[in-house]
């Protein structure tokens, strides 16, 4: 730091990149933010229409659930249809999840080439759902690997939250969540094998 600069011109320096950031996150965590955004919404309007626990007995109180009864003491409540079951803390948690959509893709526009569409069909058209039933796909095995732990992990998750309609289940995410982790750590881990090969060859 050069003599004439002061602290506050540090702190302005560290704002900036902060609000450049928020202006326009990294393309990762705008792929998390994104689906965490559509995963809010869907368990949002689920929980509010048709009761998010317990066959629709139930409906989760978010401000309990999320903060662990800090904010509210019971995390769940009967669900006695839309209008006597909504809550406040449903329609915040609907606002997140839909600023969490909204940031998401916006960030995913800016540092995707051709913006949010082309991301959208990059993931339908992903070569990884073609290593579901091939080894020879770019990444080989552990991609192959990658595959049927994320397809495992999502399909084992919709599975359980319609036939037992638990979707706020920890048991669940117990079991969901490192399928999912694991299928994405292996898919980086792939992609970063097969440019090493490409790069040697």
């Amino acid at each position: 730091m050069s003599e004439d600069s002061s602290p506050e011109d540090g702190g302005g320096e560290a704002v900036a990149i902060l609000v450049d950031w928020l202006k326009a996150p990294g393309r990762a965590f705008s792929s998390l933010i994104f689906g965490l955004g559509v995963w809010g919404l869907i368990l949002g309007i689920v929980n509010i229409t048709m009761g998010a626990v317990i066959a629709g007995e139930r409906k989760v109180v978010w401000a309990g659930w999320i903060s662990m009864g800090y904010f509210w003491d019971q995390p769940y409540a009967d669900f006695n249809g839309v209008s006597e079951s909504f809550q406040s803390s449903d329609l915040v948690f609907m606002l997140l999840a839909l600023a969490g959509i909204c940031w998401g893709a916006w960030g995913l526009h800016q540092k995707v080439d051709g913006g949010f569409p082309v991301w959208v069909k990059g993931i339908l058209l992903n070569p990884i759902w073609t290593s579901l039933v091939s080894g020879n796909e770019k990444g080989g095995t552990t991609m192959t690997a990658a595959a049927w732990c994320l397809f495992l992990g999502f399909a084992f998750y919709v599975y359980w939250a319609l036939v037992h309609w638990a979707w706020v289940d920890i048991g669940v995410y117990a079991v969901a969540a490192p399928l999912i982790g694991f299928g994405f750590g292996l898919r980086y881990l792939a992609l970063v094998e097969d440019g090493e090969s490409s790069t040697k060859a």
